[in-house]
């Protein structure tokens, strides 16, 4: 009996609500309801969308010059003078002319912009006799020989994209350094040693002097 009140009572509040207005106050009718307060999209709609994101990595900068960093000696032995009879009072002793030499590597260069800077580490007084000499006439005698040193490498200008043209740095035997910025660059290197002829007498011994090449990066 309770069952059969309560199917009854809910076809009549169906049959009620059928013949109710719709909430907006419109009369109720045979087109499809929809319930004005569904707000529509949140946001814009789009069709396609986008997204980035970053990929970093390092590179470290490096340069390299000689195998082990090492370059190999220039030894001109036994530097020619005029030493016998025949000579002249203003010629003996001195050396018979200029001698020129050279160490170079295959593997030379900087994965960024660099400077090469070559120095003579005895400045314009080039070689230098390193015994004991036991003093000399300084008017006519000498205990040093100047010399020149040029570095020449492949290796684009600084700042230019273009490929490496022969970058070249010259010593004079009057100074004691020269230096260079280039691009990135990578070449074989040769360093020429030219010894001069002075016109004083030469103090026997040893001669000697070193070169120091130096690669940096510039940036």
């Amino acid at each position: 009996m309770k069952i059969s009140l309560f199917i009854t009572a809910a076809a009549v509040a169906l049959t009620s609500t059928a013949a109710m207005a719709q909430q907006d106050g419109t009369p109720a009718n045979n087109t499809t309801y929809v319930n004005p307060n569904n707000p529509g999209n949140v946001g814009v709609a789009n069709s396609d969308v986008s997204a980035d994101f970053t990929i970093t990595g390092t590179v470290s900068q490096a340069c390299v010059l000689g195998a082990g960093g090492d370059l190999k000696d220039v030894n001109f032995g036994t530097i020619g003078i005029y030493a016998d009879a025949t000579s002249t009072v203003e010629n003996v002793f001195t050396s018979v002319g200029t001698a020129n030499g050279h160490s170079r590597t295959n593997l030379a260069g900087c994965n960024t912009a660099s400077t090469m800077t070559v120095t003579k580490l005895n400045g314009v007084d080039g070689l230098k006799n390193t015994g004991n000499v036991g003093g000399y006439d300084s008017t006519v005698f000498q205990a040093n020989i100047p010399y020149s040193v040029s570095a020449v490498y492949s290796a684009p200008a600084f700042g230019q994209l273009t490929n490496g043209s022969a970058g070249q740095i010259s010593v004079a035997p009057t100074a004691t350094s020269g230096t260079k910025t280039n691009g990135a660059w990578k070449s074989p290197a040769a360093f020429g040693i030219v010894i001069s002829d002075p016109t004083k007498a030469l103090v026997a011994g040893t001669y000697t002097d070193t070169v120091r090449v130096e690669l940096a990066a510039a940036l």
